[in-house]
């Protein structure tokens, strides 16, 4: 039996980033009877689920002198006896060693989010962890203005810039290229949209997805990739797992299908004014300061984005004075003014290079206003599916495509896809119970395709993986439930691939 439970190792960096992992659970420090439970990915099924959420991973520590300190509170982040580098934010890992092939695997990494300790000295005398992985770096930060402005950029342009402006990296990227670019994107955003947010317009504007895999690599995944995929990893039959979630609704049965795309409007001329200070800053002298804002339609007040940002000259763009009521001495010309233009919105450094306090009484920019008004929506529906089984309308939002044929190829391929009533697993637990499959489990990961076949319910298909849950179990073994999402393609195998395949009279371009 022992073939069959993973070495596990709980491991933190206790000297910071890149200062060298110490394993827990080997110096006995992890509290075993808490078991280990690891979240990640795409926590649901439907076409409309495309971005991962943060994923989690939950253990708990020894507090009591039985830990590898042999003091109690250890693990106590306030505690006199703390450990030398425990803390919030400290890197966290875990790690799992196939005891059949001797591979590690890494099956989450991150930092440290939470730890409870619970109180009492009669009580457990453990702490609870909740780690989190990169995710959540991408659900706290917030756009800049210097993301800078994205125009005729794929998603991937973007989100490499967006990335770059981020304080911390995922432990490695790799995003397919885009099928198209877009005019303008980020222009609807603000400074307090989290980069996850802009993450999931992205994926809906490409239908494509993103997520982090068990090992921390931000992965951003075409829309083409899961279409002339048609190899399956793994091969579930009856006795591999031990519970299936399948069952037959009417939700599951999409025969409307309504996708909104978004022209754009822009101004011929960079003559615009989209951005006026709307009151006046007093400069001590010597002083510098950030200023951000963003920019809004001179007549309507309402937020839009900008192209084609001007210079900025002294004294006409931007006036300094003596006096806060724009009298006495002209000093616009002492004034240095450094420009970040975004998307969405500005950054100014200001300084104020005079002897003596100033006031900044004025402060515009102008350029070509990118605008948004008014959106399309194309529409898909299946009139006899309707009259047989009642009308299921999914909407879908495409915040940076403007492009009407490729709302219509989504809704189209949507509505082919879920129209009719299909097998849909929704999840499946798999137990290691021998060493073939505990060999699966540590293995696969998000968008891994599997097989699924079972006797009673009659299924017999190809899913997605896209979210996942592993659980070590307090006996010692490793159990995993996954998240499933239907890999039936209308058009599966017929698809032409350039410089892959021969053209012949069965294969058909991908519909969008």
């Amino acid at each position: 039996m022992a073939g069959l439970f993973p070495t596990i190792a709980v491991e933190v960096e206790l000297s910071g980033v890149g200062g060298g992992w110490t394993d827990l659970r080997a110096a006995g420090d992890v509290f075993k009877d808490a078991g280990i439970v690891i979240r990640h990915g795409i926590q649901g099924s439907a076409p409309t689920d495309r971005v991962a959420a943060t994923g989690t991973a939950s253990v708990a520590l020894r507090n009591s002198t039985l830990n590898s300190g042999g003091v109690v509170g250890y693990y106590s982040p306030h505690h006199a006896s703390v450990r030398s580098g425990w803390g919030l934010g400290i890197g966290f890992r875990i790690r799992m060693q196939d005891p059949d092939t001797t591979t590690w695997h890494t099956r989450f990494i991150g930092k440290l989010d939470a730890i409870d300790p619970v109180p009492g000295i009669y009580r457990e005398r453990v702490v609870h962890l909740t780690a989190v992985d990169w995710m959540d770096e991408a659900a706290r930060w917030k756009l800049t203005p210097e993301v800078g402005e994205q125009a005729n950029q794929d998603w991937s342009a973007v989100l490499t810039a967006i990335l770059a402006e981020m304080p911390v990296q995922p432990t490695a990227s790799s995003f397919d290229s885009g099928t198209e670019n877009y005019t303008f994107a980020l222009d609807t955003s603000s400074f307090n949209t989290p980069a996850l947010s802009e993450f999931v317009k992205l994926a809906n504007s490409e239908f494509g997805l993103i997520y982090v895999t068990a090992a921390g690599t931000l992965t951003a995944e075409g829309r083409h990739v899961r279409m002339v995929d048609t190899a399956a990893d793994w091969t579930l039959t009856d006795a591999s797992y031990q519970d299936l979630e399948l069952p037959s609704t009417r939700d599951d049965i999409i025969n409307t299908v309504r996708v909104t795309t978004h022209p754009k409007i822009v101004d011929g001329v960079a003559n615009q004014r989209v951005y006026a200070q709307a009151n006046v800053i007093t400069f001590a002298a010597a002083q510098s300061r950030d200023l951000i804002g963003p920019y809004r339609d001179e007549t309507t007040g309402e937020p839009i984005g900008a192209t084609d940002i001007q210079p900025l000259v002294a004294g006409v763009d931007y006036t300094a004075n003596a006096s806060a009521d724009g009298s006495g001495t002209d000093v616009s010309s002492d004034f240095v003014v450094v420009v970040s233009a975004g998307a969405s919105g500005v950054r100014f450094t200001v300084t104020n290079n005079n002897a003596s306090t100033a006031h900044l009484t004025s402060l515009e920019l102008t350029g070509k206003r990118v605008l948004e008004h008014g959106t399309a929506t194309q529409e898909a529906t299946y009139a006899t599916c309707i009259s047989s089984h009642g009308e299921h309308v999914v909407t879908f939002d495409m915040p940076y495509q403007e492009d009407e044929d490729v709302g219509q190829g989504a809704a189209d391929y949507i509505l082919a896809k879920y129209k009719d009533p299909l097998a849909q697993a929704r999840s499946i637990r798999v137990l290691g119970k021998t060493t073939a499959l505990l060999t699966q489990i540590l293995t696969r990961d998000i968008s891994d395709r599997i097989t699924l076949s079972e006797t009673v319910t009659g299924v017999s298909d190809d899913f997605y993986i896209n979210g996942v849950e592993l659980m070590l179990t307090t006996d010692g073994y490793l159990q995993a439930d996954y998240i499933l999402t239907p890999a039936q393609d209308p058009f599966a195998g017929n698809y032409f691939e350039i410089d892959t395949s021969a053209l012949d009279g069965a294969d058909v371009l991908a519909p969008f």
